[in-house]
């Protein structure tokens, strides 16, 4: 009966420890804003004036490719921009990627509009989508964040 028990528990133990079996073998990139910037002080350019920048934490041990990228961006309540993009981008292993994308604008957020948003501090809410490929397939990974952002400091300049 000893030598059941034994072999039970070691079992267990085996089972218990998923990564030297390779059970757990993938997990979904953490997806957070590291910034959301707004240019309407410079001229016109073909570029949107409104960039969100993600950061994409990708904690596999294997570099995963980003297909698909959708983005919505509310500041102060009010939808600024979207985008719905098809291209690939590289999430090395192990590491966090920075990936910037301009959006483009809905209607209310007019250029008079954007200048009123150009200082101070300002809630974001931005939520998406983003469709990885890994190595087991195609992986849909939805996220969500919000804060306060001060917005109109330049390199240099200290907050009040």
């Amino acid at each position: 009966m000893k030598p059941m028990k034994s072999m039970r528990a070691a079992w267990l133990v085996l089972l218990g420890s998923c990564t030297p079996l390779g059970l757990w073998i993938y997990e979904d990139p953490v997806v957070t804003v590291a910034r959301v910037t707004l240019e309407v002080r410079q001229q016109p350019t073909a570029a949107s004036p409104v960039v969100v920048a993600l950061a994409v934490d990708n904690r596999n041990d294997y570099p995963l490719s980003a297909t698909r990228m959708e983005v919505w961006l509310r500041l102060d309540g009010v939808p600024i921009g979207a985008l719905r993009q098809d291209s690939t981008r590289a999430v090395p292993m192990e590491a966090v990627a920075t990936v910037a994308m301009p959006l483009v604008l809905e209607k209310r957020a007019t250029p008079s509009h954007l200048r009123t948003l150009d200082t101070g501090s300002h809630r974001f809410a931005v939520r998406g989508q983003a469709t990885f490929k890994t190595p087991f397939g195609t992986r849909n990974v939805r996220f969500a964040d919000e804060g306060e952002m001060i917005f109109g400091q330049r390199p240099g300049e200290s907050s009040p």
